[in-house]
């Protein structure tokens, strides 16, 4: 990995305001990590091993970043199954925008204590022309998971952690149209979850379960935030469907900005 550390150190400058130094990390070829299924324990053991304890840090850091490497690519989708519901479609392979990717969950290993989790305690996820959305979302620890089906046709989908021993969370059946199905289990400890129809198998939807708040689905362009990160040395995990996994490591410095690339 190369690091280089730009700018200087904080200090106060005119009228007493504070400037922040400025810190880059690029993963390079030789620094990246194999690709393949991620490990099921990398979310799991997110704090380092122990429970996640809430202490606002006095000093803390910001983590910037960006994912890129891959262009956008599509599928079409032709269905062989309740073909009169559901109809051939275009679906997103690799979202993509500016040399950026999209829809890469993100999250960090090794933070044992922090700010409180603000992400919603419900979430929803809905089942409309045979396809998911959203494809990619992150579900707070222990929160609800709303599922809407809105399809005149028997799915059934399937909630299961994945890595090694895949052991399946929860399975929702819907069979009418408006059918609002509530599950609590999908979130219920740390993993990284596929949702999937074993009626209809080209439906698919993940969902990111963190014990910390430092996790995140990066947008199309690639980039995310990660803001009021305790000081600290850490490994950044990137995750996406179809260009695998990858990790490197990171150093949070107290008011200190953190810019990370890694690129597939």
């Amino acid at each position: 990995m190369r690091l280089s550390m730009l700018g200087a150190a904080l200090a106060c400058g005119d009228g007493g305001k504070e400037r922040v130094r400025i810190a880059d990390v690029t993963a390079d070829a030789a620094a990246r990590a194999n690709e393949g299924a991620v490990d099921e324990t990398s979310l799991a053991r997110a704090t380092g091993g122990g429970a996640y304890t809430v202490s606002d840090a006095a000093t803390p850091g910001v983590i910037v970043g960006r994912v890129t490497g891959a262009t956008a690519r599509d599928t079409m989708i032709t269905p062989t199954k309740d073909v009169e519901v559901c109809s051939p479609f275009s679906e997103s392979v690799v979202a993509s925008t500016n040399g950026g990717v999209g829809n890469v969950a993100v999250w960090l290993v090794g933070v044992a204590s922090g700010p409180r989790d603000d992400a919603p305690r419900r979430a929803k996820l809905t089942l409309n022309g045979c396809r998911l959305d959203p494809r990619m979302q992150r579900v707070a620890l222990g929160g609800t998971l709303l599922v809407n089906g809105r399809d005149a046709m028997m799915s059934r989908l399937q909630f299961t952690a994945v890595g090694a021993g895949e052991t399946t969370r929860a399975t929702l059946l819907f069979s009418d149209v408006g059918q609002v199905v509530p599950t609590s289990t999908a979130a219920a400890t740390p993993a990284l979850v596929r949702v999937s129809d074993d009626l209809h198998p080209w439906v698919r939807a993940w969902l990111i379960v963190s014990p910390h708040p430092f996790a995140a689905v990066t947008a199309a362009d690639g980039t995310f935030r990660f803001d009021h990160v305790p000081p600290g040395k850490y490994q950044l995990v990137i995750w996406h469907e179809h260009l695998g996994v990858q990790r490197t490591a990171v150093r949070v410095e107290p008011n200190v900005q953190t810019n990370v690339e890694m690129a597939y």
